[in-house]
């Protein structure tokens, strides 16, 4: 572990408003550009400058929430899916720049994550109807597709972009040769998984590889009950050569929810963030296999998303605005109920 990732913490350095609630969010391999998808059918844009974030005119063509998003590793093109099952491909500059290629139903329902290889070439997706399908990243044709028996919840490429890792509904994920078409090894993440009365209740989340593809982290909530879910955020993190289970970090109690997203530091940390309960939310910096967070910031409210700039010194949080509620209770006094929205905060990674 090195030095910086031993004393890395976080300063905020400015809050960016948005009339929105924002799912996800990623800056540009450029550095010049941030997106972040909209509960609204639309993807958000900013203009990335020293430490300021200027508004861009939205992409549109959308449906409903703007799940997840990924850029192309040096191409200026963004990869866009939604909870219709709507897959794009887009120029993320320009004022309306002219979608590359669509899919309307890539995916019967909601496509819960699109990842892209580390060449640029593929895109993989995952969702509702229990597929996992690779895409060609220029054209957006079919390259090959696998059926699981249980909703999919997450999906990433291995580093050396021959296999997927998807994970599902009870906790099991699986790497999958997709050229073969065959799973090649399991990975037991049952902790992600409760059966709550007669629900079953999902805690996965997310997928990321680690040091160079030889850790396989997994990141969602240790559920506790169905309904309005409760449990504790749950990192696990597997020896990909071997399956084996080398680490459990709990970076929150009961009441602290999800990991909803991940990023990697090239310094050699993990950074988290988490949403549970009206008003929680964090953001933490992990070392690999280890129990505790060595840094945490709760000033952030159910947090949904982290990117980290390419530079590596700065990283945008998307939270939700302090105080929202969720049960229609009128809080404005003008007797309307405000929509929620979520701020973007910019913060600076300091060593």
């Amino acid at each position: 572990m090195s030095d910086d990732a031993k004393s890395a913490a976080a300063k905020e350095l400015k809050t960016f408003p948005c009339d929105r609630q924002l799912v996800s969010a990623r800056f540009s391999p450029c550095g010049k550009f941030l997106a972040s998808g909209a509960m609204d059918r639309v993807v958000m844009r900013w203009g990335v400058a020293e430490n300021e974030l200027t508004p861009l005119p939205p992409l549109n063509g959308g449906n409903g929430w703007v799940q997840s998003i990924a850029f192309h590793p040096t191409e200026k093109l963004l990869f866009v899916s939604d909870s219709w099952g709507r897959l794009a491909g887009t120029p993320c500059e320009g004022d309306a720049p002219a979608v590359r290629w669509e899919h309307a139903a890539a995916h019967d329902g909601i496509i819960r994550r699109v990842a892209v290889s580390a060449d640029g070439k593929l895109l993989a997706t995952c969702g509702l109807d229990r597929f996992v399908r690779i895409w060609n990243s220029a054209d957006g044709a079919p390259v090959a597709k696998h059926q699981h028996s249980s909703d999919v919840f997450a999906v990433t490429f291995a580093p050396d972009g021959t296999q997927v890792v998807f994970g599902d509904l009870f906790g099991k994920l699986f790497a999958l040769d997709f050229a073969a078409g065959k799973i090649t090894r399991e990975f037991d993440a049952g902790l992600f998984y409760k059966l709550s009365r007669l629900q079953d209740v999902a805690g996965l989340r997310t997928l990321i590889f680690l040091d160079e593809g030889r850790t396989l982290a997994a990141g969602g909530c240790q559920p506790d009950g169905g309904g309005f879910v409760e449990g504790a955020p749950l990192l696990l993190q597997f020896e990909f050569s071997s399956g084996k289970l080398v680490s459990e970090t709990r970076p929150g109690g009961s009441k602290d929810g999800f990991i909803h997203d991940v990023a990697w530091h090239p310094k050699g940390f993990l950074m988290a963030v988490t949403s549970g309960q009206p008003g929680s939310g964090k953001l933490v910096f992990l070392r690999p296999q280890e129990k505790e967070p060595f840094y945490t910031n709760t000033a952030m409210p159910n947090c949904h998303a982290v990117a980290l700039h390419p530079d590596g010194k700065r990283i945008v949080v998307t939270s939700t605005n302090r105080d929202s509620n969720g049960n229609g209770r009128v809080t404005a006094k003008d007797g309307q109920y405000p929509a929620n929205t979520s701020p973007l905060h910019l913060l600076e990674i300091s060593a």
